[in-house]
């Protein structure tokens, strides 16, 4: 393998995949901490490193999402919730559970818990802002839950349609292979049969007006040409049978019926062919066994298309529990063999022990030739060549990998104008002072508000009205927008509210 090939190899490209992806979360969390903030959580993101802090946070699930999925966007959803800026750590963790987990239930549950999440952190961490927080949140679960599954399932149907065109273009070209491969065929049967058959009338003209001493090679002609003409038939026939794994639907190749095909082509190309079938079909068996089964049979009736026309043979199929015995045999009475390659079996033999399996091929004293093979009915894998990827395979890698890129920077940008269009702000919303009504205890107040802010008490002084006769007062401050000091009064009579105001403190 060269330096080039090594640097270029499919492993090598995904090993160095893998850290540029989790550079770029940590990248964009780390911009979108100055954009996307809340007013809770452990530390305001205001701090650069709080938000060094968050973005390599948001790396974690984006690291563990290929062997954990389910933790790693459960582990994206609960910091999304206390830090909004995180949401690519979110989406990219939501398309890996897309990908990775196949039980559509357990599917389903995780990726609404991840919706879900989020949105009651968020609840407790702003009030109970109920109505900002299904606008944000509802829409941050549309960005970074629904649009990545959306993206994996039309990328998952978008693969499966390319490897159809491809299995499709792959059986068209085999379909025009084998139907050059008759036409020269019936070109050969056309032009040798025809000489062959002027051959014939020739030397049997002349073996009947002869003498003997002529007649004799006449007649020796004239059989020669006549067996070169069957076994010519033969070959022929063998040249034009197809190759059903590449022609013929899986479902139908190696089952009884295909099996029973092989044979009666085999019959109609002159050889003596029997068929021992014992077990139920082949049709449920895995495609590998399957396609095993109808190569060992066709590459043995094959040998004695070609080798022994004149024998008899045995085609065995024997479907037991749990595996499948394979056998082509012939007694042998042919005349000598004509050798062979021997590519055709080796071919076979290599499929064979990829299933790891067992086969045998060889002559028998007194016995003919026989093709045994022992097929296991739940085999390892074969081992597939995976063809070099292209340049072509490398620039659509390339280009998809820019497409997605894209998006996650779309789905923060939509959370940045999200998170700063909506904002959980006091000014807008004091839902607190507005919900507490008159007559609420003192600790119904205290779970909204907390224990008051002794600060926001001494600033009152001086400038708030009047308190209500024989109460004691509790007092919140916020700032709006504007710079405004805003204070906030929930005045007690015997730990029940009996008056709440508002008012600004003057020169703040």
């Amino acid at each position: 393998m060269s330096a080039s090939h090594a640097l270029t190899s499919p492993r090598v490209v995904a090993l160095g995949r893998e850290p540029a992806l989790l550079v770029f979360v940590g990248a964009v969390t780390w911009m979108a901490t100055r954009y996307v903030t809340v007013e809770w959580g452990p530390a305001p993101c205001d701090n650069a490193v709080v938000g060094l802090l968050v973005a390599g946070a948001a790396m974690v699930p984006a690291a563990l999402r290929r062997r954990f999925p389910a933790v790693a966007v459960l582990a994206a959803a609960t910091l999304f919730g206390w830090y909004p800026a995180t949401g690519i750590a979110l989406a990219i963790a939501s398309y890996s559970v897309a990908a990775r987990v196949r039980a559509k239930r357990r599917r389903a549950v995780v990726l609404t818990a991840a919706a879900v999440l989020p949105m009651l952190i968020g609840l407790v961490g702003s009030g109970y802002l109920w109505q900002v927080v299904i606008i944000e949140f509802g829409i941050a679960a549309l960005v970074t839950v629904a649009g990545p599954v959306v993206v994996q399932t039309l990328l998952a149907q978008r693969e499966q349609l390319i490897s159809a065109l491809r299995e499709q273009s792959r059986y068209a070209g085999s379909t025009a292979r084998l139907q050059e491969r008759s036409r020269i065929a019936q070109e050969m049967h056309d032009l040798l049969g025809h000489r062959l058959s002027l051959i014939s009338l020739y030397a049997g003209s002349l073996e009947m007006g002869a003498p003997e001493h002529v007649s004799e090679p006449a007649r020796l002609i004239r059989t020669t040409v006549r067996t070169a003409m069957d076994e010519l038939r033969a070959t022929l026939g063998i040249l034009r049978q197809p190759e059903p794994a590449a022609t013929r639907p899986a479902d139908h190749t190696g089952t009884r019926a295909d099996i029973f095909q092989l044979v009666r082509q085999a019959r109609a190309g002159g050889v003596r062919v029997a068929l021992n079938w014992s077990g139920d079909d082949l049709s449920e068996v895995a495609r590998p066994v399957r396609q095993a089964v109808h190569r060992i049979v066709r590459e043995g009736l094959t040998n004695v298309c070609r080798h022994a026309p004149g024998s008899h043979a045995e085609v065995l199929v024997e479907h037991g529990k749990d595996r499948v015995r394979v056998g082509v045999f012939d007694d042998g009475r042919a005349a000598a063999a004509v050798p062979g390659t021997g590519l055709g079996l080796a071919g076979v033999q290599e499929r064979v022990r990829l299933l790891g399996g067992t086969f045998t091929a060889g002559p028998v004293a007194g016995r003919g030739f026989r093709v045994t093979a022992d097929l296991s009915l739940a085999p390892a894998a074969p081992a597939v060549e995976t063809p070099a990827e292209g340049p072509e395979d490398t620039f659509s890698r390339a280009g998809m990998s820019a497409v997605l890129a894209t998006g996650l920077i779309g789905a923060v940008a939509i959370l940045v104008v999200t998170f700063n269009t909506v904002m959980f702000d006091a000014d807008e919303v004091r839902l607190p002072f507005e919900t507490l009504s008159l007559g609420s205890t003192r600790d119904e107040v205290a779970q909204k508000i907390g224990t008051g802010s002794p600060i926001a008490r001494i600033a009152s002084r001086g400038v708030e009205p009047l308190p209500p006769n024989k109460s004691d007062c509790s007092y919140t401050y916020y700032e709006q927008q504007n710079g405004t000091a805003m204070v906030e009064r929930y005045c007690f009579r015997r730990d029940l509210l009996v008056e709440k105001t508002r008012f600004a403190l003057p020169g703040a």
